[in-house]
């Protein structure tokens, strides 16, 4: 069942998602956009994790992480994956969708009632930005904060700040979920499938560029740096994968920070291969290969970064050995494999958790 709804999913998008459009939407075209969201809104995947009984699927994550795989290869702007978590969050606490689309975001710290998150992924294309402040999750409109171009899509991402935390729209209790995780989860898993696109269009360009009278791509050099592309394309869909494997609606902390880390590290190498295939001709305006990488890069950026990734897996080891002394293997048996899901809990469970 879940083949064939990312089946279905990925057919809508091939005919959503343009080249032209995308570069619209990326170059600032917000008529583009919203055109956009509200025929991938009507498709009814962003209620993927919806519970049945609030009208959407009931999905799990686990379930519903390839819908985030081709939202990432088909090149959608907005925050896609986000929405579908925020949407199951707040559909919980009695929030009634108004079909807007939502990003996610960490608040810095700060002793005064002004709210400003970072980089938020997204932000100038969606209503809302669900905002993790202390205890408690606030539903922000962004059609109020002043905001701050982001350096590698400035008009599509961008830093956000409103005046008072009392502008929020909706507030609900934080329980032991985090927008670092969620999205951890959700870039880690859009990120892979970019780096699927990037390969697909690599791998073209080498079949269809000639040189010394024949493709680029039968030359050995070449094929190494293709094979190594794929490798580590192919490494992060398996660590996405991971990443979402959660019975419920949101991701397991640490898992969501391994698949990160793991396509963090994959992007740099990614971009770099797929740009030396290319040549000049893929830092063009004309070309689509900078619209994906320039994803890359950004995500690299946003919660959480590679650092913060790694620390978290790094604390988490430290506490393990000394609480139980177990080794580095028992905890990557433990605690870094997708075999048991438990981690991931529902948001209903969340809900009931934080009360």
């Amino acid at each position: 069942m879940t083949d064939a709804i990312s089946d279905e999913f990925e057919r809508a998008l091939a005919g959503l998602c343009s080249d032209d459009r995308l570069r619209a939407i990326e170059a600032g075209s917000l008529a583009d956009a919203e055109t956009q969201w509200v025929e991938i809104d009507a498709l009814g995947f962003t209620d993927a994790l919806v519970p049945a009984c609030h009208g959407g699927v009931g999905l799990s994550l686990e379930e519903a992480w390839p819908l985030l795989l081709a939202a990432g290869y088909a090149g959608l702007s907005v925050p896609f994956g986000e929405t579908m978590i925020a949407r199951a969050l707040l559909v919980d606490r009695g929030w009634a969708s108004d079909g807007g689309c939502i990003a996610i975001a960490r608040a810095q710290h700060s002793d005064e009632d002004a709210v400003t998150c970072s980089d938020v992924s997204g932000a100038l294309l969606a209503r809302h930005v669900l905002v993790e402040r202390a205890e408690a999750w606030l539903l922000m409109p962004c059609e109020r904060a002043h905001s701050v171009p982001g350096a590698y899509r400035p008009h599509v991402s961008a830093t956000l700040r409103w005046e008072s935390a009392n502008e929020a729209v909706f507030r609900l209790p934080r329980g032991a979920e985090s927008a670092e995780s969620i999205c951890s989860a959700v870039h880690a898993a859009a990120m892979a499938g970019v780096m699927q696109r990037v390969l697909a269009l690599t791998v073209e360009y080498a079949s269809d560029r000639r040189q010394f009278g024949k493709a680029i791509g039968q030359f050995q050099a070449i094929q190494q740096e293709l094979a190594v592309l794929a490798a580590q394309a192919t490494s992060t869909v398996m660590a996405a994968r991971m990443g979402c494997a959660a019975r419920g609606a949101l991701p397991d902390p640490l898992l969501a920070a391994a698949a990160k880390l793991r396509a963090c590290e994959a992007a740099e190498k990614v971009s770099t291969v797929a740009h030396a295939v290319h040549g000049a001709i893929g830092i063009t305006r004309e070309h689509m290969l900078g619209v994906f990488t320039n994803r890359l890069h950004e995500w690299r950026m946003s919660p959480g970064v590679e650092s913060r990734c790694a620390a978290l897996i790094g604390e988490s080891l430290l506490d393990s050995s000394d609480s139980a002394g177990r080794s580095l293997i028992d905890f990557v048996r433990a605690r870094l494999t997708a075999g048991d899901v438990s981690g991931g809990v529902t948001a209903s469970e969340l809900a009931e958790q934080a009360e």
